[in-house]
């Protein structure tokens, strides 16, 4: 019966060996989570970044998974909800027991994960621009958030200086929604930059996330002799505004963040509203990268793929090349590889994380014009100060 015993508790301790602190048995698959708006006012983009995702697992199960292991997504809708995504990262830390998560493009539900991901150790790759979200307050990084995507900072930044140097505006109105956490951070950075380099932010007009009705603003910004108007607003703001804009004769450049790229005409009555618009994006249609992922998306959805879509795409190759790096699948082991990141060529460009922010160094944004309802590229634009 001793030996008996001593078997058991040695055959116990084995495979206790094979399960790793995430409760992920280390021979098995590999569990990655998905927190998404599916349903929701800006599920466009959260299915986007969902199919994105998919895609990339997929082709790395097919070239043979992480070190043998098959990669399984778990996804969860939270319908724009702070709340519910709180209760998503728990189910999937908790129930699910996953290595890493696939976080959404909303800066409001960044937020509210920070400190839940602080606690409960494992980490998420996401595109909320807020540098909040990866930044604490005490200026040291929430140890498990990351951002793979230019920052708020970094983009009103490339933005500013695209109007500055390429539009050779001087006098610039910013209109934003004052309850919005991702158009609220776009704002300091873009007055700092204009006002900091020859050009002056004559006007700034806000809304909030229940206003339909821009017209009054759109006024304002007419009358204020703006050279041009930066607009870090939602994709559903955004098409209603184009829409009253000429209602109002508002007549002077517009220039749109992500949520102007497509597909964004594709929501307007007429697709010629948006002529003239100045868009930041985060990839080339140009770029050779771009172009078997883009096949390889549309033959899986039937459907072009938009730029969440392939961020959807990079953050898998993140979370996939760090769990490499680690030789594992414990939280705390991956978390700490991808603060390592390091030139991991992705669709968006060559990746690369701070350890000191957990945001990305060197990104450029590709600027367009939209001309007769197309988009037409102009070419990756990047500050003097940031090359």
């Amino acid at each position: 019966m001793k030996k008996l015993a001593i078997i058991t508790i040695v055959l116990f301790a084995a495979a206790a060996m094979l399960v790793s602190a995430s409760g992920q048995r280390e021979d098995g698959a590999i569990r990655i989570g998905v927190i998404q708006d599916l349903s929701g006012p800006t599920s466009v983009w959260g299915n986007a970044v969902a199919r994105g995702a998919e895609l990339a697992v997929s082709e790395i199960n097919a070239a043979g998974g992480i070190d043998g292991r098959q990669v399984e997504l778990r996804t969860y809708d939270v319908r724009l909800s702070p709340q519910e995504a709180i209760t998503a990262y728990n189910r999937l830390v908790d129930q699910d027991r996953v290595t890493a998560i696939v976080g959404p493009p909303i800066s409001n539900i960044g937020l509210s994960l920070a400190p839940v991901a602080q606690a409960k150790g494992v980490p998420i790759v996401g595109s909320f621009i807020d540098p909040r979200v990866t930044v604490q307050p005490n200026g040291e990084p929430w140890t498990n958030m990351f951002l793979m995507q230019p920052s708020s900072v970094q983009y009103s930044e490339i933005i500013a200086d695209f109007a500055l140097t390429e539009l050779g505006a001087r006098n610039l109105a910013v209109m934003y929604d004052q309850t919005n956490a991702f158009s609220v951070s776009l704002v300091e950075p873009f007055r700092n930059y204009v006002n900091a380099h020859g050009g002056n932010v004559a006007l700034e007009v806000t809304y909030t996330s229940d206003d339909r009705d821009f017209r009054t603003q759109l006024s304002q910004i007419q009358r204020s002799g703006a050279d041009a108007v930066y607009l870090p607003i939602y994709i559903q703001e955004a098409v209603l505004t184009l829409q009253q804009a000429e209602q109002v004769g508002l007549d002077i450049p517009m220039i749109g963040g992500l949520d102007f790229a497509p597909p964004f005409t594709d929501l307007l009555p007429d697709p010629t509203l948006a002529d003239g618009i100045y868009v930041a994006n985060n990839y080339s249609d140009s770029e050779p990268q771009l172009v078997d992922v883009r096949a390889a998306y549309m033959d899986m959805f039937g459907e072009e793929p938009i730029n969440k879509a392939f961020k959807g795409y990079d953050k898998i190759l993140i979370i996939a090349d760090a769990i490499r790096r680690a030789g594992s699948t414990e939280p705390a082991a991956v978390s700490r590889a991808i603060a390592r990141t390091s030139n991991l060529r992705g669709t968006t460009g060559i990746l690369t994380i701070s350890p000191d922010n957990h945001q990305p160094v060197g990104l450029s944004m590709v600027m367009y014009q939209i001309i007769n309802g197309e988009y037409s590229e102009l070419g990756r634009h990047v500050p003097e100060s940031h090359r």
